[in-house]
């Protein structure tokens, strides 16, 4: 029997541009997340603890926080911590892997070869990752003995050939496990949570994330694992843990009113432990000034509320100003026409309606005549007014 606890991708040091001047209050959350990791080991009286690859997000970070990650580590002695070198942090003559400051934290061991290694009842197969970038299975050299009562546990970093990835950096065949005979594979460098089927339908290969989601698209990412095998070729027990603090999310909000705004700001303030969001809110719409200058104003409003709200506007539009539109309209059958059935199409959508300035009948007319050229499946309110701006804009370039 062994449980032992396996992550990955920590990334410390990680810069976050995306984030500013909230940067490095960022860094500060996912060195806190360590620390939870490794109590959350204690407190589970794991056999030892795995991290598959990617601990730094580089070999450059401070060195600072390679004395701090040190004594987090020395924290939870005596259990054993087994560190991969990843691809982002690798084994190379720059690693700071050869910092003398390991060497003082009784309890890690940071794998620097392929070969065995053996920790109670188990055998670690470990895959460390000796440069960036590399078109070779790092698994390859496994080989466990055919007959034993030891537990076989690999451990890698890399991309598990299930048809995600085309050309991947260092490939892993799907079928590891059986191959080499390994009762567990141990995954880093995927950031959401992945768990592998064999043929015999069994977990045994599994990718535990980022325990701090570092982007937005890794939906299943803020975890850990443990992992519990009673023998060989038993069926672990994969118990994924949550430990993230950070949330990303992507919110998608339709805006025609100041009403709609405002509503939409009580619905920001009501989203839970708001210091810990980074939001990214794509707004849509035909709206007035008024509304669009309200809505300008909320990334400045909530600087201080948010870990990170970023607005995009590329998808709201300014009602157009039909009156303005057509003073500038010069002499001439095309435009006026043009101008016309625009005009009139309005009519057709409740939410700009209001705004086309044209009789009930000219408009019944010039839709009878659009509707027989299949000219009107599909209108929305948006196409019109996007329609609306770029008649604007080239009148506005003609005009003297």
């Amino acid at each position: 029997m062994v449980k032992f606890l396996h992550t990955a991708d920590w990334h410390l040091g990680l810069k976050y541009k995306q984030l500013g001047d909230k940067a490095q209050h960022a860094r500060d959350i996912r060195l806190k997340t360590a620390q939870k990791i490794l109590t959350t080991a204690r407190d589970n009286d794991v056999d030892f603890i795995l991290i598959a690859g990617d601990l730094l997000d580089s070999n450059q970070v401070d060195r600072k926080l390679v004395g701090e990650v040190s004594q987090l580590f020395q924290q939870v002695s005596p259990i054993p911590v087994y560190l991969l070198p990843g691809n982002h942090d690798p084994l190379t003559r720059d690693s700071l892997y050869h910092d003398p400051v390991w060497e003082s934290v009784d309890n890690l061991t940071i794998f620097q070869e392929n070969k065995p290694v053996v920790t109670g009842n188990c055998t670690l197969y470990p895959c460390p990752v000796i440069q960036k970038q590399s078109r070779e299975d790092p698994t390859e050299w496994i080989n466990t003995p055919e007959e034993s009562n030891q537990l076989n546990i690999g451990v890698a970093h890399g991309n598990l050939q299930v048809g995600f990835i085309e050309e991947a950096n260092f490939p892993i065949p799907p079928d590891r496990t059986q191959i080499s005979g390994l009762d567990y594979l141990a995954l880093g460098e995927w950031h959401s949570l992945f768990q592998h089927h064999d043929r015999e339908g069994i977990n045994r290969t599994v990718y535990p994330g980022t325990p701090e989601t570092t982007k937005f698209g890794e939906d299943d990412s803020g975890k850990i694992v443990l992992v519990e095998i009673k023998s060989a070729n038993d069926t672990p027990l994969i118990t994924p843990l949550d430990v993230g603090n950070l949330s990303w999310l992507k919110l998608e909000k339709k805006i025609n009113t100041l009403a709609d705004a405002r509503y939409l700001e009580s619905e920001l303030e009501s989203i839970p432990e708001p210091e810990n969001q980074v939001i990214y809110l794509q707004l849509s719409g035909v709206t007035d000034q008024e509304t669009i200058s309200y809505l300008s104003q909320l990334e400045d409003h909530y600087h201080d509320y948010f870990l990170k709200l970023q607005v995009s506007r590329d998808e709201l539009y300014l009602k157009p100003n039909l009156l303005e539109l057509k003073a500038l309209i010069p002499e001439g059958a095309v435009v006026n026409q043009t101008f016309e059935a625009l005009t009139a199409l309005m009519k057709t959508q409740p939410e700009i309606q209001d705004h086309a300035d044209i009789s009930s009948l000219r408009t019944q007319e010039i839709f009878n005549q659009l509707r027989d050229q299949d000219l009107v499946e599909g209108l929305s309110p948006e196409i019109l007014n996007r329609a609306f701006l770029l008649m604007y804009q080239m009148i506005k370039e003609a005009s003297p």
